[in-house]
């Protein structure tokens, strides 16, 4: 039985639709957690319209409870009902047809070969840019990104996956755990990626598996380099949970080597980028001293 959970945030009522119309021939159950806040919360009836061929059950948390509690709700309620296998979507990602079924065949193909997976996932088109996500290693001397083969049968190791279209086994969740709340959002997915390869589980990416999906919260040509950017608040915790997981044995030395050239894009690039500068900049300071001590879960003001 496959789950399906999509975690909701001020969602577009059409977006939302058009992913649950894309689910409804793949997947046995639906269920919507809805991080919206009480007073900006959209009727029941306005997202969804219409009935569906398969279960769906929607749960308004009234308030941004963050991505990884929303997760776990959602993955608690799949696994009362019976799930072997949950599947994560964000509001904003439109799988193909056949994508899960891909998923399904290759996380099959890939554990009767005795390899041992934490999760399979799709390759990533980027909704505004027609871009394709490449696959991410962390080495001793940085990022590596590795270009997907579309026309390749054969799934790609990632150390770890975007959690939009991440396919888990009930199982793998039994064996690596839930996702960390307190991170609130950002990092999420490469912390239970990188937790779950301590453990000796992998993560693939399936070049037969397609998901348009959109990433950032804008883009910005920068030199030869095409950026994506994101809000302040964003950035915060970007900065704030990396700093952290610093400390964290599971996210491996090579993780932690990859971010530190990272911290002046952080640090210098984005505010400089951003219309309030100095604004921006203290919240990263503020983010750096909240990393460093320990200071997790959500930030009301920033």
């Amino acid at each position: 039985m496959i789950a399906a959970i999509i975690v909701l945030y001020k969602p577009d009522c059409k977006s939302v639709q058009r992913l649950i119309r894309s689910l409804e021939s793949q997947v046995d159950s639906i269920h919507v957690i809805d991080n919206t806040s009480g007073v900006e919360l959209v009727p029941q009836e306005q997202l969804f319209p219409f009935s569906i061929a398969v279960p769906l059950h929607y749960k308004s948390l009234r308030e941004n409870a963050g991505i990884a509690a929303a997760q776990n709700i959602g993955i608690r309620e799949a696994l009362e009902v019976g799930a072997s296998h949950i599947i994560l979507f964000d509001q904003d990602s439109v799988p193909a047809s056949d994508t899960i079924q891909a998923l399904l065949l290759a996380e099959n193909t890939l554990v009767n070969n005795g390899l041992s997976v934490a999760a399979v996932g799709p390759v990533f088109i980027d909704e505004r840019t027609g871009g394709i996500s490449p696959v991410v290693h962390y080495t001793y001397f940085g990022l590596k990104t590795i270009p997907v083969d579309l026309s390749s049968p054969v799934p790609v190791e990632a150390h770890f996956l975007i959690s939009s279209g991440c396919l888990i086994r009930s199982t793998v969740l039994a064996t690596v755990g839930s996702m960390r709340e307190d991170l609130f959002i950002d990092w999420v997915d490469n912390e239970w990626g990188l937790r779950a390869r301590s453990m000796g589980l992998l993560s693939y990416v399936v070049p037969q598996a397609r998901m348009v999906h959109s990433i950032g919260d804008g883009v910005v040509n920068l030199l030869w380099k095409q950026m994506h950017l994101h809000t302040e608040t964003r950035n915060y915790y970007l900065l704030r949970n990396a700093i952290y997981l610093m400390r964290v044995s599971s996210m491996g030395i090579r993780w932690k080597l990859s971010f530190l050239p990272r911290l002046p894009l952080y640090l210098a690039i984005y505010p400089l980028l951003a219309k309030n500068k100095l604004r921006h900049f203290a919240t990263l300071f503020r983010a750096v001293c909240d990393g460093f001590s320990g200071r997790l879960g959500s930030v009301s003001r920033l």
